[in-house]
C-alpha cells in the first residue's frame, strides 16, 4: 500500500471511529453512514490543517471544518433522512434548524469539535506520519524548522 493510501485510511478510520463513538456516547447508538461523514470530515480537518503552513490561521481552519461538516451533514441529511426516509438524525426540535437536518447550535458544536480534530491530527501527523505539525504558542503559529 502506497504511503498516500495508508495515510488517507489512517485519518479517516480515525475520523470514523472517534465521531462513531462521540455519537455512542451522546445518544446511545450510531449509524454506518456517521462513520463515513465522520471519517470524511477528518480528511478535510487534515488538508485545512496543513494550510496553516501557508500562514491560514487556526480559526480558518476551524470555520472551513465546520462549514464544510454542516455542509455534509445538510446533503447526507436531505438524502438519508428525507430522500430514503432513514430517519438517522433528526433536529426539528432544535432551535434554528434547517429542514430538521441542521441546526446552528450543532454548527458550533462542529467548530468545537474541529479543533479537536485539529489536535488529533497533529498528533497523527507527528508520531504515525512522522511530519511536524504546527506548533502553536502564545498565541503565535510555529513551523519548526528541522527533525530532531
Amino acid at each position: 500500500m502506497s504511503a498516500k493510501m495508508y495515510k488517507i485510511l489512517t485519518l479517516f478510520s480515525v475520523g470514523a471511529i472517534c465521531y462513531g463513538f462521540m455519537e455512542i456516547l451522546n445518544r446511545g447508538y450510531s449509524h454506518i453512514t456517521m462513520g463515513v461523514l465522520g471519517g470524511t470530515s477528518m480528511l478535510v480537518i487534515h488538508i485545512m490543517n496543513g494550510e496553516r503552513r501557508r500562514g491560514v490561521s487556526l480559526l480558518s481552519v476551524l470555520a472551513v471544518s465546520a462549514a464544510f461538516i454542516t455542509a455534509i451533514e445538510f446533503l447526507a441529511g436531505e438524502y438519508l433522512n428525507r430522500y430514503l426516509g432513514m430517519g438517522i438524525w433528526s433536529y426539528e426540535e432544535v432551535p434554528l434548524n434547517f429542514d430538521g437536518q441542521i441546526c446552528l447550535p450543532f454548527a458550533f458544536l462542529w467548530f468545537g469539535l474541529s479543533y479537536i480534530g485539529v489536535l488529533a491530527d497533529n498528533f497523527l501527523r507527528r508520531h504515525i506520519f512522522k511530519e511536524y505539525p504546527v506548533i502553536v504558542k502564545r498565541g503565535k503559529e510555529k513551523i519548526p524548522a528541522a527533525v530532531g
